[in-house]
């Protein structure tokens, strides 16, 4: 029960940034995330059960609410099987004849975010196993790349 309470926490926090902070809430999402993550890794020697299942639950609430599309395309950002599914099932629509070939596009966003996923996973299991210590630097970083690039086209966006 405590992980799916701090998955929910995670929702409202990131439901009332997008109220306050509007077109800002995704950068500052993002920030408290990085912070959240930097605190679990720290925590994690004193508290493992507790920093470690809590915070990630509101880590990937946060992410899960925050960004649900790539390019238009509803998706999630935290698990992998309904971007599987929608993947599959556009590829089957087109080849079945009920579907217009732009929809082998939105098939190739699942597909890419499923390897990105795989990616990741390879790379959590990798650094779990062989730096535990460091194991969360490798989300961390993903994250200020996220945040770096939002910045970047946010800056565009205003020239």
């Amino acid at each position: 029960m405590p992980p799916i309470l701090a998955f929910a926490i995670g929702i409202v926090i990131a439901a009332w940034l997008r109220r306050v902070a509007g077109e800002r809430a995704s950068a500052i999402s993002t920030l408290i995330e990085i912070l959240l993550l930097v605190a679990i890794g720290i925590l994690h020697n004193r508290l493992p059960d507790l920093a470690g299942t809590l915070g990630i639950s509101v880590v990937a609430a946060m992410q899960a609410t925050m960004f649900i599309k790539v390019e238009g395309t509803v998706c999630s950002t935290v698990m992998i099987t309904g971007n599987m599914r929608q993947a599959i099932e556009n590829v089957f629509a087109v080849a079945a004849g009920s579907a217009p070939l732009g929809t082998l596009r939105r098939s190739g966003i699942f597909f890419a975010l499923c390897a990105v996923f795989g990616f990741g996973a390879a790379a959590g299991a990798f650094a779990a196993k062989n730096i535990p210590d460091l194991a969360l630097g490798l989300p961390v970083v993903a994250l200020l790349i996220v945040l770096l690039r939002c910045e970047a086209s946010r800056s565009e966006d205003r020239r």
